[in-house]
């Protein structure tokens, strides 16, 4: 039996495709809850400084609703206030923290964030171990470790390689913090060493527009680098051109940091990761086995990783069917499961 009503708020992009990692999160989170839930009241807070009324019909749907269970599926600083006020309020209804990202252990260990309104939640579900531990050490008891998770109803097959060229691929926000001026230089250091002809990479995604100028600047300088714009992984041609590529780049120190949704879609296309120790990076990609974990902000050993990529020095094949076993442990439906719903009270 289906419930009557559920309030969500976060960033969503109602009815457009997700543009970040949030919108993707929320909009997978939206379908899942429609198996069990007749309304679900969704308060759409993207682009909100451009309609802040939707503020208003926040607080109204709140007042209107005391009894619907309150989902914050946001950046904690987005839904902060919303935290306060139920705790001044001392609302009695079913309050859900959906974190995004990886800094909130952080934040409440500085006093930016008050454990006592963290606490107020019901429960608090984070991506990883470490944000758990730390935030039981702060006195917020009730968090629950939950990952990312991705509807994957197709695994792409992984063709033979038609030549011996190595092809990386990156796929974010392209921004200096999630590693793209590291692989720049990574790049150039290994075209100066004579391997400019045995590898490619192939950046994809939105750029942010204060780098747009120097990422194009030093994009024109390599010519087996590339911006190729958008993927589209909403359809699985999308998947299978991801699946010609060997591997996947991710070099980021990015502070917000959390279980980047790309490592769900590196998974489902067979793709190993090259990735920083940063946050909580190393829980979810296994060094060697479905991933190679290097420094933060280090091009020496980014430039060391990719040519033992282009030397053969890896084994990527294996490495890449580790990763598509990896990959149904983070479909939505083995993460947000009706158990899961009913021990946070949500059903």
């Amino acid at each position: 039996m289906k419930q009557k009503k559920v309030i969500l708020v976060g960033w969503v992009r109602t009815g457009q495709p997700a543009t970040c990692g949030e919108t993707m999160k929320n909009q997978q989170l939206i379908q899942q809850l429609q198996k069990y839930y007749n309304d679900i009241c969704v308060m759409d807070f993207y682009g909100w400084r451009k309609r802040p009324w939707v503020v208003l019909q926040l607080l109204w749907t709140l007042l209107v609703n005391p009894k619907a269970p309150l989902i914050l599926s946001s950046s904690p600083q987005n839904i902060y206030p919303i935290m306060k006020l139920m705790y001044f309020v001392k609302s009695k209804r079913t309050i859900i923290h959906w974190v995004i990202g990886g800094s909130l252990h952080t934040k409440t260990k500085t006093g930016i964030y008050k454990s006592k309104y963290i606490g107020y939640n019901t429960y608090n579900l984070v991506e990883s171990n470490t944000m758990m531990e730390e935030l039981k050490q702060c006195g917020v008891n009730n968090v629950l470790q939950v990952p990312n998770f991705k509807q994957i109803d197709y695994i792409p097959n992984r063709l033979p390689k038609e030549n011996k060229i190595i092809r990386f691929v990156f796929l974010s926000r392209i921004m200096p913090e999630k590693g793209c001026d590291l692989i720049i230089e990574a790049a150039n250091k290994l075209n100066a060493e004579g391997y400019a002809n045995k590898y490619t990479v192939d950046f994809y995604g939105k750029i942010d527009d204060a780098y747009s100028e120097e990422f194009t600047r030093k994009l024109n300088s390599l010519e087996n680098v590339n911006y190729k714009g958008f993927l589209n992984l909403r359809e699985h041609t999308g998947y299978d051109e991801l699946a010609k590529y060997d591997v996947m780049l991710f070099p980021t120190f990015w502070r917000g940091e959390g279980f980047a949704g790309i490592f769900i879609d590196a998974f489902v296309a067979g793709l190993p990761i090259i990735i920083s120790d940063w946050n909580h990076n190393k829980e979810f990609i296994k060094d060697g086995e479905t991933g190679i974990v290097i420094l933060p902000q280090n091009v020496t050993e980014l430039a060391n990783a990719m040519r033992n990529v282009i030397d053969k020095k890896v084994d990527i094949e294996k490495m890449s069917k580790n990763c598509q076993a990896e990959a149904m442990n983070y479909n939505t439906d083995s993460v947000v499961t009706k158990e899961l719903l009913e021990k946070i009270e949500l059903i």
